[in-house]
């Protein structure tokens, strides 16, 4: 049963306000290790999964109607987008959305999975930022204004760590495309999972040792 979900945005700014480039976001069963991986890699594997399915959501919005209605581009984003590789560069190429058409079909996405929680890589940036599009464009928020969950939270909590990741022992499942949101939101998912499971294993090593 699906019951987390992860989403991370790329845009051209650091504001709330900022040019959204591209939405990516995974639902997965945050107790099963092997079936997240199995479906992380059914999905980096044949694209057409990729866009709209049961497990991801990806798509491109269109930039242009964003800056007739005012949202922002910074120089210090721009640079850095200049500064990454071909492959995250390629991720950006493809036909474009509206960005009220694309916040539409993500909220519909997300009504699939209505008792998934909703996490992001810290909740002050992507969250916010979809938020405040939600509101921009006069589209209800698909979640509740309290329900935004930290990744990194998460994850430190699970495995005792400060840095928000898995050891950097850890490699993905899947051959991942730094600042491709869709991977981004993946390699979360898959990080979740294994930290759950690491917490889980260790509460029952300690169990064990008390009876």
């Amino acid at each position: 049963m699906i019951n987390t979900i992860t989403i991370d945005t790329e845009t051209l700014d650091t504001l709330p306000s900022a040019v959204l480039l591209s939405i990516g976001a995974f639902a997965f069963n945050i107790d099963d290790v092997h079936q997240t991986q199995q479906s992380i890699i059914k999905v980096a594997r044949e694209g057409e999964l990729a866009d709209y399915s049961t497990n991801a959501f990806y798509c491109l919005a269109d930039t242009f109607d964003q800056l007739m209605k005012g949202r922002t581009v910074s120089e210090e984003t721009q640079r850095f987008w200049r500064k990454q590789g071909e492959e995250a560069q390629e991720a950006l190429v493809g036909d474009r959305e509206p960005l009220c058409q694309s916040l539409g079909l993500l909220s519909n996405w997300i009504k699939q999975h209505p008792n998934a929680r909703i996490f992001f890589r810290g909740t002050d940036f992507d969250g916010s930022i979809l938020e405040h599009a939600y509101r921009m464009y006069g589209i209800e928020c698909p979640w509740h204004w309290g329900g935004k969950r930290d990744v990194r939270t998460y994850i430190d909590a699970m495995t005792k760590g400060t840095k928000g990741y898995l050891p950097k022992t850890h490699q993905p499942c899947f051959v991942m495309v730094k600042h491709n949101s869709l991977h981004d939101a993946m390699n979360d998912a898959e990080q979740m999972v294994i930290a759950y499971q690491l917490n889980s294993q260790q509460i029952a090593s300690c169990l064990q040792e008390c009876k």
